[in-house]
């Protein structure tokens, strides 16, 4: 009888191990984000680009932006002259300036979501943009331009 309940309580705590292991510590899939940079030119002294971000994961993935800024810009002056702080203006064409406290995304399966951004009053010279989704997913990408008159 002693050798019955112990192979009894053996199986139920392997059971119970295997059910740990497979169901409880399993931890959800990364989020796969794919960022992509496109630029089109416009008139003189102004650029818009179009910044995107897609799901490449096979689950439904939710992003967490903490502020209305959903993503990350900079422009560098590739010529080394210094550029007053106001000159250059950057218009976030689908952001909510007025949202105050960020938004919840959920993005599914190779669903993909755009920004566009326009940038005028650029002066003559080389530049590089740098962007990148404020979630933390999807990587840094730059992309040099020049603006001529």
């Amino acid at each position: 009888m002693k050798k019955v309940l112990l192979i009894a309580f053996g199986i139920i705590l392997a059971s119970g191990l295997l059910y740990i292991y497979f169901f409880v510590s399993q931890k959800p899939e990364e989020p796969k984000i794919l960022s992509q940079l496109e630029s089109k030119e416009n008139e003189k002294g102004k650029r818009e680009f179009i910044f995107s971000i897609t799901n490449v994961g096979k689950e439904e993935t939710t992003l967490t932006f903490p502020t209305w800024l959903e993503y990350n810009v900079s422009i560098s002056n590739l010529d080394n002259k210094e550029i007053e702080s106001g000159e250059i203006i950057m218009k976030h064409l689908d952001l909510n300036e007025e949202n105050r406290n960020g938004r919840l995304l959920l993005l599914e399966p190779n669903e993909k979501f755009e920004y566009r951004l326009l940038i005028t009053n650029i002066p003559k010279g080389k530049y590089e943009i740098q962007i990148s989704s404020a979630s933390g997913y999807g990587g840094v990408l730059r992309e040099e331009f020049e603006i001529e008159f």
